[in-house]
């Protein structure tokens, strides 16, 4: 009996419903997220309309090349039992007492009122004749919508269930939902209307009733019309949340950098700090192979500076500074500022001369010039202790220490200098 429909006007009539399954599905989903209970309510107004209209659009494609007329009465009944019957549905399904564990009820609701409304929407059909429809064929639509019912209500609470972080998941039950829908209802009006024969009506002996056919036109072209403003609200609302989500993403990714930046660097220098620095040393440790260099420096004739212009001059000289050791290490090191006018310079390098010439080329561009907003200072030195890993120590605490220790042996010998670490001239603390 396929061959006997408008396959174009069939398809049509597919999609419009679906668009207005679907939006059902998304009116109950977002009632239930955002807690606005009042747009459930438009579930089953929604797909009550979709479900008329699919009946009537199906038996329009049905009988393309007749004139159909209808009993306005019990079309309109037929819409109102669709809209009514679909809300009693969606209100029994998303009360828990009722809708029970197997959806039972729910489904036995919505069954009843796709096959009221199709077979009451069928004996509007005035010019029908004698149409038949045999117990068998009745029993298996009732049974195909009823089984499509309780799949349907099932990938329906599915979706419900799904968080807001798992919204894909949610689209795919509330898709699915749509096209178990589409299908059970397209069964059921198959199985219930292919005996139907109005060939032997001929068109020329019907009369055409144009306020009836305007009428149902209209109640169509309107239904139609809702449905797809609905669609297109419903996609509004879908890009403004993900535009705000993926604002809101981004905002969030924004502060998480921003918060690292400020536990893991100076906020003055924006140089890494002690925190910092100790993972990047650990990191360094697992993975070396060449020796691994922690120059310690301190400068000299820092504290003249906070004393006799105060300690913002200081702070700006102490960023002069952290961009004068960034441009000189460049690649060749790690720079991080663990507090004061303390720094520390990783470098890895297999050749002791090198580190050698880069500590006193550092020497040599810390004891510059430097003009500040309040002065200008050219009195800045500075005292550089080495040690090295793996020959002082395994521990990033070990190194920092003995190089600490360098630089004071070198500080209290005369300053702006350098010094590696002595195990025999040189003593830890205790």
């Amino acid at each position: 009996m396929l061959f006997n429909y408008d396959i174009s006007l069939v398809l049509l009539a597919i999609i419009i419903s679906g668009i207005a399954f679907y939006v059902s599905f998304w009116l109950c989903k977002a009632g239930a997220r955002k807690k606005h209970y009042c747009w459930p309510l438009f579930s089953g107004p929604t797909m009550g309309c979709g479900i008329w209209v699919l009946h009537y659009m199906v038996i329009q494609a049905h009988h393309h090349s007749h004139v159909i007329n209808y009993n306005i009465q019990k079309t309109l009944a037929s819409l109102l039992i669709a809209i009514v019957g679909c809300s009693l549905g969606f209100v029994c399904f998303l009360f828990k007492r009722l809708r029970g564990q197997h959806y039972l009820l729910p489904a036995l609701i919505f069954s009843a009122t796709a096959a009221s409304m199709h077979y009451l929407g069928m004996a509007a059909i005035i010019n029908a004749g004698d149409w038949y429809v045999s117990n068998t064929k009745i029993i298996l639509s009732l049974i195909a919508i009823f089984i499509t019912s309780l799949v349907m209500l099932r990938l329906t609470h599915l979706m419900l269930v799904i968080t807001n972080k798992n919204d894909i998941y949610a689209n795919f039950y509330r898709l699915s939902a749509t096209l178990t829908l589409c299908c059970g209802v397209a069964i059921m009006h198959f199985l219930g209307s292919c005996d139907i024969n109005m060939g032997s009506i001929p068109m020329s002996s019907m009369p055409k009733d144009d306020y009836i056919e305007n009428t149902i036109a209209m109640t169509l072209i309107i239904l139609v019309a809702l449905v797809f403003l609905l669609a297109i609200f419903i996609l509004f609302v879908n890009f403004k949340e993900h535009l705000s989500n993926e604002l809101l993403k981004r905002e969030l990714i924004k502060k998480n950098l921003q918060l690292k930046q400020m536990t893991q660097h100076d906020s003055l220098t924006q140089l890494p700090n002690r925190l910092y620095l100790q993972k990047h040393l650990n990191t360094l440790f697992t993975n070396q192979t060449d020796l691994l260099f922690i120059m310690f420096i301190d400068l000299d004739g820092f504290k003249r500076v906070n004393d006799v212009w105060g300690h913002a001059v200081g702070d700006e000289l102490l960023v002069k500074i952290s961009q004068t050791l960034k441009e000189n290490i460049s690649r060749e090191g790690f720079v991080a500022r663990i507090g004061g006018d303390e720094f520390i310079v990783v470098v890895c390098q297999k050749d002791k001369q090198v580190v050698i010439q880069l500590a006193k080329k550092l020497l040599a561009r810390i004891a510059d010039n430097y003009e500040l907003s309040a002065t200008s200072v050219d009195f800045i030195s500075a005292s550089i202790g080495i040690s090295i890993y793996p020959e002082h120590g395994n521990d990033v605490a070990t190194l920092l220490k003995k190089a600490d220790v360098a630089m004071y042996y070198i500080k209290n010998r005369g300053k702006n200098s350098i010094t590696f670490y002595d195990e025999i001239e040189m003593t830890l603390p205790s």
